[in-house]
């Protein structure tokens, strides 16, 4: 099970928090950018994975995020989101709009895959963010 830090604050319109997270052998980390805007209002929340040294992302997977859902008060755009591989890391861009508002959740299912030491590995792990709504 992934462990997951504490969010910190940061004071921006669109990135409002940033959680990271590793995997028990630490091959991976998650970090999760949370999305702030106004009612009504295209935001984007942006999630990527690093990987740690000795590991490297599969290019030839088709990296996403699976089963996205938002809470009473988010649209998203579609359920899966495909992921992009840059600079040795996937990035996921999760576009919401935000239609109340507060702090609304993001829930989804992160696959992806990497190897190292030769042996390929394919993932699931959580995907969990949040949009912050103002009037």
């Amino acid at each position: 099970m992934p462990k997951v830090a504490g969010p910190a604050l940061a004071v921006a319109l669109v990135v409002l928090t940033a959680v990271v997270c590793a995997d028990a052998q630490s091959s991976f980390v998650i970090s999760v950018q949370n999305a702030s805007a106004r009612v009504g209002e295209k935001a984007v929340i942006v999630a990527r994975i690093s990987m740690a040294d000795g590991f490297r992302v599969t290019d030839s997977y088709r990296h996403r995020i699976i089963s996205l859902t938002g809470s009473d008060g988010v649209e998203l755009e579609r359920g899966i989101v495909p992921g992009s591989v840059q600079d040795g890391s996937i990035v996921f861009a999760v576009p919401v709009t935000p239609k109340s508002a507060g702090t609304h959740t993001v829930h989804g299912v992160f696959r992806f895959s990497y190897h190292g030491t030769g042996e390929l590995d394919i993932r699931v792990a959580p995907f969990e963010a949040t949009v912050t709504a103002t009037d």
